[in-house]
């Protein structure tokens, strides 16, 4: 058993709840420095399972129909950034101008 391993416990038939019950929780710890998650939405499970510090104890749980990644939980390692931002929320005319230039920029590609 590797070290990366021993921390690992998996959960082969983990029951995906509803999507009024899915979660995704971060923790910061001042103290530590460090983020700890726990989601059981698969789309972020997935998403942030490469940033997992597999040195820590963490669990992934997957899902009875599929086997797919469900569930995470454990510490993020140091590459992560945790960062929340506002969505850019365009006008009518940034919409006209973004669509025009996507217009062009396909032109260009498909001559």
């Amino acid at each position: 058993m590797t070290e990366e391993n021993k921390n690992l416990t998996i959960i082969d038939s983990w029951d995906i709840p509803s999507k009024e019950e899915r979660e995704t929780i971060l923790n910061y710890s001042h103290d530590l420095d460090n983020w700890h998650i726990y989601t059981d939405v698969p789309k972020h499970a997935r998403k942030y399972e490469k940033f997992l510090d597999e040195t820590k104890p963490h669990r992934k749980g997957y899902s009875a129909n599929g086997g797919v990644l469900a569930m995470l939980e454990g510490y993020l390692n140091d590459s992560a950034l945790v960062s929340i931002r506002q969505r850019a929320r365009l006008t009518d005319k940034q919409k006209e101008l973004a669509s025009k230039r996507l217009a062009e920029l396909r032109k260009k590609q498909n001559a």
